[in-house]
């Protein structure tokens, strides 16, 4: 029998009270949720599974509680969250599996006492397996490829309330899709396994800083990038902002994990040490080290509008004075916005697009635009500066990036999915053929036009 009381409720860690969860929960969301159902195990999860079909209700899967579009909730949709199931074990063989509500945080610090790097995300709040499902970029992609490609097994709750093992030798197709079909669109994910890389003892963290640049620092900046990102050096997978700062007015940054010494360090980003204003740390720590270093340089919380997608070819210098110039003017409000760079290449390219659901791995980089702000009074003019701007960098590019979802994408699983999406059709109708688990941009057999918000 279902425990109906389980479903009937928010229940948040210390909030004494469904009022008071659901004034803390929607100061920062601003959606209300039927239900949301914290499960400790896999036999929950099923049990809170079966319980949403029978309501005929609408399942949203929340991993870590960590999406740019807030899809793990809705407004009055019932949420199965899995950020209690916490366990992380390392067997004999080395493979490392770990529970649906583990963090990239919690991950990186379980590995250090083994002194084991990990092809994971950047920020340390992020779920480490919902962050997998779409594809998973991180500081290491080039050296290792993305996070699902070291995935080996996963175990799902589909639609009917099995618990399923999927993997090469067994649901393979769910397996396929797993990685890369972004989170929430096949079931309830409670725990992934991985094939670990060898253990490194020390990368070097390196930082490159452009303070008040102008025009012609920032071309060249990004036409050094372009050339650099083509290259075939995998040791070193960078992201970068070149932003508009309320405070620090245009500057530049450029960041990531360097696995070998500060001098091939050096050697590798010559070229970026070669515009004019460079600003450079390298330091050598162990892989947690510099986890923690790229941690604090995240803020606790922040309200911001992103747009990710990819770059196949170089830009000319005029269109990338015209992607630049999209940041040259604020929306009312923002105290920040930039244009984001994030390296491919490498191992990444060096599987098949086909061979998993991550299909845009012949990218060169993912560029996306953002903009920050503090007071919720200035959303209107954040999200209409975006919708102005994103057409533009969508005509130069070619897909979207599933774990940067932006609600206004056209033709939003074209974009997601490129030619693996008929795929993804044909193995949701196997596993969810009610389409029990949707969200405004989840995978369906019939996608409407255009997106139109929830």
């Amino acid at each position: 029998m279902m425990n109906t009381d389980l479903c009937s409720r928010i229940i948040l860690p210390f909030c004494p009270s469904y009022e008071s969860a659901r004034q803390i929960f929607n100061r920062s969301i601003q959606k209300y949720p039927s239900s949301i159902i914290y499960c400790r195990n896999d036999n929950e999860a099923a049990r809170a599974v079966c319980y949403g079909a029978r309501q005929k209700q609408e399942i949203r899967v929340r991993s870590g509680g960590h999406n740019y579009e807030g899809y793990c909730i809705g407004n009055g949709k019932m949420t199965v969250d899995t950020s209690p199931l916490k366990g992380i074990q390392l067997d004999s063989t080395g493979t490392l599996k770990i529970g649906g509500g583990v963090s990239n945080r919690e991950l990186y610090h379980f590995l250090k006492q083994y002194g084991y790097p990990f092809p994971s995300g950047t920020c340390p709040a992020v779920n480490a397996v919902g962050l997998t499902q779409g594809g998973g970029w991180g500081h290491s992609s080039r050296m290792y490829g993305l996070a699902c490609d070291s995935l080996v097994e996963a175990e799902l709750i589909d639609a009917s309330g099995r618990l399923i093992t999927a993997s090469e030798a067994s649901h393979s197709d769910l397996f396929w899709a797993l990685r890369g079909g972004g989170g929430g669109n096949f079931g309830v994910v409670t725990s992934l396994s991985y094939r670990l890389t060898p253990v490194v003892s020390h990368v070097t963290y390196v930082d490159i800083e452009y303070s008040r640049v102008d025009d012609i620092t920032a071309l060249r900046f990004f036409q050094t990038w372009q050339a650099w990102t083509t290259g075939d050096e995998i040791r070193f997978t960078p992201n970068s902002r070149i932003f508009n700062s309320a405070r620090d007015g245009m500057g530049i940054f450029l960041r990531g994990f360097f696995y070998g010494t500060p001098d091939e360090a050096e050697a590798a980003v010559q070229p970026f040490l070669d515009i004019q204003g460079a600003e450079v740390s390298f330091r050598y720590v162990t892989f947690w080290e510099a986890t923690e270093i790229d941690a604090s340089i995240y803020p606790a919380s922040e309200t911001f509008r992103f747009a990710g997608r990819f770059a196949y070819a170089d830009f000319s210098d005029s269109q990338i004075i015209s992607l630049l110039s999209l940041i040259k003017t604020r929306a009312q409000g923002s105290s920040y916005a930039s244009v984001a760079l994030y390296a491919m290449g490498g191992k990444v390219r060096a599987v098949n697009p086909c061979e998993t659901a991550f299909y845009y791995r012949n990218s060169d980089f993912i560029i996306g635009i953002e903009t920050v702000w503090e007071d919720c009074f200035f959303e209107p003019e954040n999200q209409a500066w975006m919708a102005a701007r994103f057409p533009y960098l969508r005509s130069l590019t070619t897909g979207s990036y599933i774990n940067f979802p932006y609600l206004c994408t056209d033709h939003y699983m074209d974009a997601y999915y490129g030619e693996n999406k008929k795929r993804l059709i044909e193995i949701k109708k196997r596993y969810d053929p009610c389409n029990l688990f949707r969200f405004p941009q989840s995978i369906r057999a019939a996608p409407p036009p255009g997106q139109l918000p929830e």
